[in-house]
């Protein structure tokens, strides 16, 4: 499934204000790379999930995530932010690390639901969780994500 990540998908040290401010980014990230069609709708694709369910996992991690037709292709985009965001959701705690997927929503293979499923069953792991939240670079937040993906 790495046909769905590449390095030029990671943001490192982005600092914004505010939740929506990084769902902005990746809308605007998606539609720089091709992967959105249109960063608007993008961003309200992403915008109305969080709407129906927060998506802050707890231990510092988000998966804000769209299935959409305003997407062209699946993607994967990471931003690890500057400084803890807030989030929202049912934890106090801010959030470090932000895995957003992007789905067409004509996807016949449901890429979305497979993508979650690699993503989670690393995210289970204590370990795991820690080492994103303090990864610093792009080559080791390229490869754990990159693992994860193919397990």
């Amino acid at each position: 499934m790495s046909e769905v990540f590449a390095r030029e998908h990671i943001g490192i040290n982005v600092d914004l204000k505010d939740k929506n401010d990084y769902l902005k980014y990746i809308a605007s990230l998606a539609a720089t790379l091709g992967i959105g069609k249109d960063e608007q709708g993008v961003y309200e694709g992403l915008v109305n999930r969080e709407k129906e369910f927060e998506t802050n996992l707890g231990d510092g991690i988000a998966i804000p995530h769209t299935k959409s037709n305003y997407i062209n292709v699946p993607a994967i985009i990471v931003v690890k932010p500057k400084c803890e965001v807030q989030w929202g959701g049912d934890y106090e705690e801010g959030v470090k690390f932000i895995i957003s997927i992007l789905s067409p929503d004509n996807q016949k293979d449901n890429i979305h639901l497979k993508l979650l499923a690699s993503l989670s069953r690393k995210l289970i792991y204590d370990e795991f969780k820690s080492a994103l939240v303090n990864a610093s670079d792009e080559e080791e937040i390229y490869n754990m994500i990159e693992e994860a993906l193919n397990s």
